[in-house]
């Protein structure tokens, strides 16, 4: 066998080389000590759930449905049975049973998510319906931002998002809230104190890269 520190050829049962003096159980006792340290949870994101942001967007798409609705759908009311009237107040109630029933489902979402960072990898957790557990490793990662939109800075929240060399760097709208698409990466919704939370993954994943 070679030793890993010089390259020079020693004996399988020598535990020191006797070039460059590199200890081989030394090397060993590290690895082992690095198994142990990433079943350990350094740091853990769990995304809360912000009834105002979700109300505005679910509110504002709802809009744009309305809007769509009433110069296109019902342009031509004359056609209908119903009263242009009746008809867009069964479109609102409509609109919004399915607000509330969407924002109770994610609420359910939100409360099992959850984003574990190890010594050399990050784990996402969904338990919601049917359980989903991935994993990333940090030497795949090429790429940690942290956003906020207009929305986001009103709500007091802000998206990390973690890109992979698979990734594009692009984000898409839509992407899911719970995190990992296609496998490419890992987007983080609804992160409270964004930027210290982004600050401290991003050393963690520093650091493991040293």
């Amino acid at each position: 066998m070679f030793c890993k520190n010089c390259g020079t050829e020693i004996d399988e049962k020598a535990r020191f080389c006797p070039k460059c003096g590199f200890d081989r159980m030394g090397e060993v006792d590290q690895q082992k000590r690095r198994i142990v340290e990433d079943n350990k949870i350094k740091y853990q994101i769990k995304p809360k759930f912000n009834i105002l942001y979700k109300l505005l967007s679910n509110l504002w798409k709802a809009t744009i449905f309305m809007v769509f609705f009433t110069f296109f759908i019902l342009d031509d009311s004359d056609k209908w049975i119903f009263s242009y009237s009746s008809i867009l107040l069964w479109t609102v109630g409509v609109i919004l049973i399915y607000i509330i029933l969407k924002m109770i489902f994610e609420k359910m979402q939100y409360n099992s998510l959850e984003y574990n960072f190890y010594t050399t990898k990050i784990e996402y957790k969904d338990g919601f319906l049917n359980k989903e557990e991935k994993e990333l490793k940090y030497r795949y990662i090429r790429e940690i931002t942290m956003n906020q939109n207009l929305l986001e800075r009103l709500c007091g929240i802000g998206t990390i998002r973690i890109f992979t060399n698979a990734s594009s760097g692009v984000y898409s709208s839509q992407s899911r809230h719970n995190g990992m698409r296609n496998a490419n990466g890992i987007h983080i919704h609804c992160v409270e104190n964004v930027k210290e939370q982004y600050r401290t993954i991003k050393q963690i994943i520093d650091e493991a890269e040293d």
